[in-house]
């Protein structure tokens, strides 16, 4: 469920060459929903964060992005508002480029358009993923969810914060923590500065029945009963 989507370096290279190059510092607003833009954004360093506004006012947090990613996008197929705002969590380097612009060059260089489609098929997974987490209602079965999808999608590397997991999956941060200390003890994952690493991810891959928001495949008892051995679901992966 990690924000970062593997993009076909095809569209970096356009970015880099032909948009111009900005600088942020952190917590600065690079987009702000319901905005016109005509451009898209490439991020080369630092991390973006993608949020919205609840009806209180307050950021609710949607997904994460670091280099290598495209942010904006939705000017690419000619949508003149900005659908999420977008923030530097950090100091960010970003190339801006003309979605007009970057259709040309696209179809200069002969780049065939399932490249950058598969970027918003990407996305559409990973946002589908997060309704089906919100169904769960156990912290611990949400984390779980969360740590798998992700696993799943970017690798064993996941690039979050205690923090930044709370804001995506709407829970608190000390639950989190707790959470991620009864699956490190347990000897399911392993914590390091701002990056969490899944032990043995190709076993969880192979144990794990596949997952949709309805449970059309029947799961092991300890599954089902996670809200009371939330580490026996998460005990497929070692």
């Amino acid at each position: 469920m990690s924000g970062d989507i593997q993009i076909s370096p095809h569209v970096g290279e356009l970015f880099v060459k032909y948009g111009v190059r900005r600088q942020y510092r952190s917590g600065e607003v690079l987009l702000e929903k319901g905005a016109l833009s005509a451009q898209a954004g490439f991020l080369v360093k630092g991390q973006l964060r993608t949020f919205c506004l609840g009806p209180s006012g307050d950021e609710i947090s949607l997904f994460y992005l670091g280099p290598g990613n495209l942010f904006g996008s939705s000017a690419l197929v000619y949508h003149a508002k900005v659908m999420v705002s977008v923030s530097a969590i950090s100091p960010a380097e970003v190339y801006l480029l003309a979605a007009d612009r970057f259709w040309k060059l696209w179809q200069e260089h002969g780049y065939p358009p399932q490249d950058l489609m598969a970027h918003f098929v990407r996305r559409i997974t990973m946002l589908s993923d997060y309704i089906c987490c919100s169904h769960f209602l156990e912290d611990d079965k949400r984390v779980a969810y969360f740590l798998h999808t992700c696993c799943a999608s970017s690798g064993p590397s996941i690039p979050y914060t205690h923090e930044q997991i709370a804001a995506i999956t709407g829970m608190s941060r000390v639950s989190v923590t707790r959470i991620l200390k009864q699956f490190r003890e347990a000897g399911i994952l392993r914590q390091s500065y701002r990056r969490i690493e899944i032990l043995a991810p190709s076993g969880c891959l192979r144990s794990l029945p596949p997952w949709d928001i309805f449970w059309t495949e029947p799961l092991s008892e300890s599954a089902k009963n996670f809200s009371e051995k939330g580490l026996a679901f998460l005990a497929h992966w070692r």
